[in-house]
């Protein structure tokens, strides 16, 4: 038990926390007054949802973790059965680990401050304090993440975030800097730190002399959890990341294994490297090639199909064109012709009128001087 558990103890008269009996009701959950602000989703405390489902389900929450009724006896629970803080189990159980029930159980109750303060500051366990960062690192505002850590980016206090003897020591502080900086965590995600948020905590970063890039993995470097550390490709989805965890290959990275939970050789000095992958079969490879050939083959074809296609389809318009160009010309040139012999008529009407005109006027001329003569 912890300190703090026996002196509870004792100021009860030696009576240690009960078990809850099978099928007894958890406490209900009611807001506190002066709890921590709690930022985001408040129903999963930002927890991947389907991290929060396999919470649910685990043995752990339904015979212990959902009876925790206050942060005091919950820090005992970690004291007594917590050993890493990965957000899965590691061996064939594959479940939710234990720490990450108890954490999702410390969002449930919702601490103040001063409790909050009190598991960061704690002396029995550095998974105490592990799990408290993490809440911080979850449920707190990300602007307000650096008047929390701050102090804490140089405790040299070590402690194995993995199972023992599936990863490496950090320090305290070298964990607390790298959930802060890191947006990945092992197989799950944190909430995201806006952009400006985190440049300012790398100037600060910076001006403590302290390293700006996150190592991964709780801060003990490795190989990306989430089948993405090959190359620079985007993060994994939590299919890809699931079917990484369960020893699947997974979807988006052929060469994505499980490494037995374990972070792989960089981190375990003088042991092999977790599980090696089995010599791939020849035939395989082959039928592989074989698919990839016909794909090109038929990706050629297509593109020869398209690019006939298109060019019929730019023939045909040209000649559409062509043809409804020559019609424009022909009616422009009839109607110009058209026009022409028109004005022809006309003059030819207009020399006609002045001509009988003319030769009017001579007849009247010719009958007025006749008729003068004659008088």
């Amino acid at each position: 038990m912890s300190r703090s558990a026996i002196m509870r103890s004792i100021r009860l008269g030696g009576a240690a926390a009960a078990v809850p009996a099978a099928g007894e009701a958890p406490p209900p959950i009611l807001p506190r007054e002066g709890a921590l602000e709690q930022y985001g989703n408040t129903t999963t405390y930002n927890l991947e949802p389907v991290l929060v489902q396999n919470i649910k389900r685990s043995m752990f929450w339904e015979r212990r973790a959902q009876y925790v009724v206050d942060v005091n006896e919950l820090i005992d629970v970690i004291y007594d059965e917590v050993s890493d803080v990965e957000p899965w189990m590691s061996g064939n159980a594959r479940g939710p680990s234990t720490a990450f029930n108890l954490l999702y159980r410390l969002g449930q109750l919702q601490p103040d401050p001063r409790e909050v303060r009190q598991m960061l500051d704690h002396k029995d366990s550095p998974y105490i304090r592990a799990v408290g960062f993490l809440y911080l690192r979850y449920a707190c505002d990300p602007r307000k993440l650096w008047n929390w850590f701050h102090k804490y980016l140089r405790d040299t206090e070590e402690f194995d975030p993995s199972p023992q003897g599936q990863g490496c020591t950090v320090t305290m502080g070298d964990f607390v800097r790298d959930i802060m900086l890191d947006q990945f965590y092992f197989e799950t995600i944190f909430p995201r730190v806006p952009k400006p948020v985190h440049d300012e905590i790398v100037e600060k970063l910076k001006e403590m002399d302290l390293p700006t890039a996150p190592k991964g993995n709780a801060g003990q470097g490795g190989p990306d959890r989430r089948g993405v550390g090959e190359g620079g490709g985007r993060p994994a989805s939590v299919k890809a990341s699931l079917s990484v965890a369960f020893g699947q290959r997974a979807p988006n990275r052929a060469g994505a294994r499980e490494q037995g939970r374990g972070m792989g050789a960089e981190l375990q000095v003088g042991k092999s490297c977790g599980r090696e992958d089995r010599p791939r079969d020849r035939s395989k490879d082959e039928r592989r090639e074989e698919r990839r050939d016909d794909y090109k083959r038929r990706s050629r074809s297509r593109s020869r199909e398209r690019y006939d296609r298109d060019r019929r389809r730019d023939d045909r318009d040209d000649r559409r064109r062509d043809d409804r160009d020559r019609r424009r010309s022909r009616s422009r040139s009839r109607d110009r012709y058209e026009r022409r012999r028109d004005d022809r008529g006309y003059d030819d009407r207009r020399g006609r009128d002045d001509r009988d005109y003319d030769r009017r006027r001579e007849a009247r001329d010719r009958d007025y001087r006749r008729r003068r003569c004659a008088r």
